[in-house]
């Protein structure tokens, strides 16, 4: 409906489509959007999302801001936007030094990186909601049931980590995603120059999801409305999942919703009438445990309890071919929905799968730089040739080097790569003379291991080492790159060289070694980055789909078949208490002066699960089928309470 009301406007009523701002969830709405909004008559096409937006905004008015923003001492540059892995790491090195040297967060028990996570988080969330960043540890107190002063004292120093990184980025005009929302809130938009800019700019406006925006984008929507043409906003009342990013359904109704004009869809385009009616008593169920019965059906399949989580994954496995093979349904029309959409799950099953000659493709985000063997490899090297950087390769991943760039078989390569490790005073590839050494490499690959031994040597004894995006370019092109090198190889090399650059560029600002920085980091496992066309092959390829729920649901994707796994597990009510953060509590509907308690927690899961899984049954055409098994990865037992409600809704 929102595609077809933006092609009215440009293609029939000739409004230029660079008036017309369209606002989305994230990539992956934008992609679907992306192909279908390049029309006839259409020119520059503002379609972003909001944080996109605020970013772009900064970068063309930097110098109103620079004017407007006394904090910022670097005037002289354009804005840098951190990733999260950069904000994270920068926390995570404060943090770390203040444990260690002055026995800062006695008594919390998570790792420092889970710390910086949060503390990153808490920053997002406050400037989403328009609290102070300094209120944020006695906003949470305040909402403790028992309130102890070893947890008002942890909450001060995480205030006062995120007091110090916020005060050193904004003075090198550097911002995370919670500062480019402050500044742009308190510095940009109150500006009379810019509003009368914005105005004139902007006279059109769409959003998509709006259940799921953010308090200060929902702020944003009833600033322009007053001035704006027309507005379009795609409203689910059945949403809300996206609680743990910011969003604030409860926000968005009092606010917005009554503002507007109402055009009901009275019908489901995502689901048949039975699964609309069953995901609609399984959600009175859950949130209002109001009595209801079931019949159940064919089409709901409930796969008896498995005792190990690596049965429940082969039999889903063996589950796929049977609906591919023996029920005619294509891989595309499958999608899988785990929690834990890891790559074990996505090994277990991709396995089985491609035993048959089908493949199975990740939604979520989950694989880390060093999951891909090419990388692996060039972060080995890396590590090779910068001894004073201190970081040693595994056994391990030298071996994995050696059998990529000598092809030699593994047992060779581990004798080998346990005598590179040996060399003192740090590893290196030994000299051609060492005993066993050329039956260990082989005649045939004697002059290609003498090329590398060589290259690592004079690499080494350079007077200034590269930094490590452009080390990556040099290794990749004269070590690495051969006829038999893939083309996936050549875009994951591609992935790690431009996220190396960008952490590079903003973290050696802080007068640190970046690249060293970013060794360590990738080490500990960053993310990779996804590109545009890898997203648009899983969402348009002949694959079985894996996804979290919330990816899935942020998706405009819908499934004839869906497999839940693991709904006895008691990852599909997580809590929101944590040991430094509440989402519920750094969030713009919550009172500062109530207590949240854990019935309030326990109602808050419940909601979820709730809303979670109502939306997503609504997203199942055809067929559902559920797995569970009774001990989960670390050998516990489940005790998740969704398998239960399925259950007691169910009847023979």
């Amino acid at each position: 409906m929102l595609l077809e009301r933006y092609k009215y406007m440009v293609d029939t009523l000739k409004v230029p489509s660079e008036k017309i701002l369209i606002l989305l969830l994230n990539r992956t709405q934008s992609l679907e959007w992306r192909t279908k909004t390049f029309l006839e008559g259409s020119g520059a096409i503002l379609r972003t999302s909001y944080f996109g937006f605020i970013q772009e905004e900064i970068r063309t008015y930097y110098p109103l801001i620079v004017k407007n923003c006394s904090e910022i001492v670097n005037k002289n540059v354009k804005p840098v936007f951190l990733t999260f892995e950069a904000s994270q790491f920068l926390v995570s090195i404060v943090l770390d030094w203040r444990r260690q040297k002055k026995g800062a967060f006695a008594g919390v028990t998570s790792f420092s990186d889970r710390l910086a996570i949060d503390m990153t988080s808490n920053l997002v969330k406050a400037a989403i909601s328009d609290i102070p960043y300094d209120e944020i540890g006695k906003r949470l107190y305040n909402a403790l049931e028992k309130k102890e002063e070893i947890r008002k004292r942890v909450y001060d120093e995480a205030d006062e980590i995120i007091r110090d990184y916020r005060k050193k980025c904004m003075e090198l005009g550097i911002f995370d995603f919670g500062m480019a929302v402050e500044l742009y809130n308190k510095c940009l938009l109150p500006d009379e120059t810019y509003q009368n800019q914005l105005f004139r700019r902007i006279e059109h406006l769409i959003v998509d999801n709006i259940e799921e925006c953010v308090p200060s984008e929902v702020d944003f929507i009833n600033f322009l409305l007053p001035k704006l043409k027309t507005c379009l906003l795609g409203y689910n009342h059945e949403g809300g999942y996206g609680q743990a990013f910011g969003s604030n359904h409860e926000y968005v109704k009092q606010q917005l919703i009554d503002k507007m004009e109402i055009v009901e869809l009275n019908k489901s385009y995502t689901c048949k009438d039975f699964m609309y009616e069953f995901s609609d008593m399984l959600f009175d169920f859950i949130e209002n445990s109001a009595p209801c019965k079931f019949k159940a059906r064919p089409e709901i399949e409930r796969v008896p309890p498995l005792e190990l989580r690596s049965d429940m994954l082969e039999k889903a496995g063996d589950r796929i071919i049977e609906l591919i093979e023996d029920e005619g349904y294509n891989p595309s029309d499958i999608v899988v929905i785990s929690n834990y959409a890891d790559p074990v799950t996505e090994f277990v099953i991709g396995r089985i799968l491609e035993r048959h000659g089908y493949e199975i493709k990740n939604l979520a985000r989950m694989n880390k730089i060093i999951d891909n063997p090419f990388s692996q490899a060039l972060i080995t090297l890396a590590q090779l040739c910068h001894p004073n950087y201190g970081s040693v390769p595994t056994r391990d991943d030298v071996r994995a080097l050696i059998r990529m760039v000598l092809k030699i078989d593994p047992v060779r390569s581990s004798i080998l790569a346990g005598e590179i490790l040996a060399q003192k005073p740090f590893a290196q590839f030994p000299d051609i003379e060492f005993p066993g050494l050329v039956e260990r490499v082989g005649y045939y690959n004697i002059e290609k291991y003498e090329y590398i031994r060589n290259w690592i040597k004079e690499y080494r004894e350079r007077e200034k080492p590269l930094q490590i995006h452009e080390f990556f370019q040099k290794v990749f092109l004269e070590i690495l790159l051969s006829n038999e090198v893939s083309e996936k190889d050549v875009i994951e090399a591609k992935k790690l060289i431009d996220s190396a650059e960008s952490f590079v560029n903003v973290v050696s600002r802080f007068n640190r070694n970046a690249s060293k920085d970013f060794l360590d980091v990738a080490k500990k496992g960053i993310k990779s980055a996804e590109s545009i066309f890898e997203l648009e092959e899983k969402l348009n390829g002949n694959f079985v789909l894996m996804s979290t729920p919330v990816a899935y649901l942020s998706s405009p994707l819908k499934s004839k078949v869906m497999i839940l796994l693991s709904i006895s597990s008691n990852s599909w009510t997580p809590r929101s208490i944590k040991e430094i953060t509440n989402i519920h509590v750094l969030t713009k509907t919550w009172n500062e002066n109530d207590i949240y308690t854990e019935e309030m927690e326990e109602k808050n899961q419940k909601h979820y699960l709730a809303v979670l899984i109502r939306s997503l049954l609504k997203r199942c055409e055809d067929k559902l089928i559920t797995f569970e098994s009774m001990l989960n990865a670390n050998g516990y037992e489940n005790n998740g309470i969704l398998a239960e409600y399925f259950d007691e809704i169910l009847t023979q």
